[in-house]
């Protein structure tokens, strides 16, 4: 049917009808973006859990990088796994020394997760007392020596001098 057709039966200007026609194509245009938005974060969650890297992801689905961390994101939280993404916002993606401390404590030496808390505590709260213990047994160390050397150094004054 035309405008004026359809105009004519439901008796509004053919303009309204023009303005009603472009909303619903707005409508089942997005209606139609959004299908294809969610057939896309379906294709790379299905990467991701194959255990497709980021640029694998978007190189098989065209994308750019923005929407592929979007999409990794939300598969984090998809499988519970959101903490990480939690972390990467806290550290403003500095992540790295989380990253070190994992491999050297957790993955190198084996530690259980007891024992990588207890060392971060004790690192956090005994470490500093435990340097200055240091430094202070460190400095009674140099002080001994130098009492010695000085007895030394008496002594042998003290021998040269009973020689002569």
């Amino acid at each position: 049917m035309t405008y004026a057709e359809i105009a004519q039966i439901e008796r509004i200007s053919p303009r309204d009808i023009h303005i009603i026609i472009k909303e619903e194509e707005a409508r089942r245009q997005k209606y139609k973006d959004q299908q294809q938005r969610q057939e896309l974060s379906a294709k790379a969650y299905k990467l991701f859990s194959e255990d497709k890297t980021t640029v694998g992801v978007a190189i098989a689905l065209n994308l750019r990088e923005p929407e592929v961390t979007k999409m990794y994101r939300e598969y984090w939280k998809l499988r519970g796994l959101d903490k990480l993404n939690s972390i990467h916002k806290e550290t403003n993606g500095n992540i790295w020394p989380l990253w070190k401390l994992y491999k050297e404590l957790i993955k190198k030496r084996g530690m259980r997760k007891e024992e990588v808390i207890n060392a971060v505590d004790i690192a956090f709260h005994k470490l500093p007392h435990m340097e200055s213990l240091y430094r202070q047994a460190k400095d009674q160390m140099n002080e001994m020596q130098l009492t010695r050397q000085h007895l030394l150094d008496h002594k042998r004054l003290g021998k040269i001098k009973y020689q002569y």
